[in-house]
């Protein structure tokens, strides 16, 4: 009975260990920050409410739910069960990630945007979702960089009234060479010209980087418009030549982050900070290490530059 009470008595100060640091990194912390599913998708044991137990344990304050993993989910549960889940937990569903490929798409691919955005819309008013974030087609070729916006802006002006103005899309620039847009200023122009309150963009900073966007667009923005913040670095590799394997924790990598961490603060951005990686080696760690260094590294990163 002794050992029974001292086992039970340690499993108590293991957790309020646990809840004390995790209050501790709160109490600094004035951002909230995000856990994108992409970090951990490959690690065993990964699902949609493996994510979610976890980011609830290690202090996470918002999660960016995974189209994937949301519909894998679905094959055994619903909605409603997700939105039990969320209504007795502090975790919070922050974006659906991702509408794939709005722009520069035939009538078929129009279609199948349209029915996932239904899709979206459903989700959102079941479990209080408010954002999406969509990413522009690559591979798009004998197109101008004029014409490429002109469609995205009236592909995003569709859509914008499509979801209602109590969705928020985000538009995600990607840093490949041929991604249709891939940098921060052309993604801001397109936004700008779009003019509608529920449409901003998503500024990854390995995006960011990997296509040489500049300090001086960002600099340039409204706050206001930068509706998400994807936290990740960068080996030191050539630009424009690195996949989403290449990706690093913050700080390992040469992402210019107090650039743009400095540039963000001054435009008054007060938004989530949401690390997101896809890299195999992070794949390899346990589910729960995985989810657990995302959370230190990002709580340490926003404690160092926003706190």
């Amino acid at each position: 009975m002794v050992k029974s009470i001292d086992c039970v008595h340690v499993h108590i100060m293991i957790l309020y260990t646990i809840y004390k640091g995790n209050m501790n990194d709160r109490e600094k912390m004035h951002m909230k920050i995000g856990f994108n599913e992409a970090t951990a998708l490959e690690c065993k044991g990964q699902s949609l409410m493996a994510d979610l137990e976890m980011c609830e344990k290690y202090g996470f304050d918002y999660i960016e739910i995974r189209f994937d993993c949301l519909k894998e989910y679905l094959k055994e549960h619903t909605l409603e069960e997700l939105a039990e889940w969320f209504g007795s937990h502090r975790l919070k569903p922050w974006a659906y990630n991702t509408l794939l490929y709005f722009n520069q798409r035939d009538e078929a691919g129009k279609q199948e945007v349209d029915e996932e955005v239904e899709f979206i819309l459903k989700v959102s008013k079941a479990i209080g979702l408010k954002m999406l974030i969509t990413v522009p087609t690559c591979g798009v070729k004998d197109k101008t960089v004029s014409e490429i916006r002109e469609e995205a802006v009236e592909r995003l002006r569709y859509l914008s009234h499509k979801v209602g103005k109590d969705m928020r899309i985000s538009l995600e620039f990607c840093g490949a060479p041929d991604c249709s847009i891939n940098q921060f200023g052309t993604a801001y122009d397109i936004v700008k010209e779009v003019d509608r309150d529920n449409v901003g963009i998503t500024l990854d900073t390995f995006h960011f980087h990997e296509m040489c966007s500049r300090l001086e667009d960002l600099k340039a923005a409204d706050g206001k418009k930068i509706f998400a913040y994807h936290l990740n670095d960068c080996e030191d590799l050539p630009l424009g030549s690195c996949g989403d394997d290449k990706r690093l924790w913050p700080g390992e990598g040469v992402v210019d982050h107090e650039g743009i961490a400095e540039a963000l603060k001054e435009i008054g951005f007060d938004g989530v900070c949401t690390i997101e990686e896809f890299r195999p080696e992070y794949y390899a760690m346990s589910h729960e290490e995985n989810i657990k260094k995302a959370a230190q590294v990002t709580k340490d990163f926003v404690n160092h530059y926003f706190g």
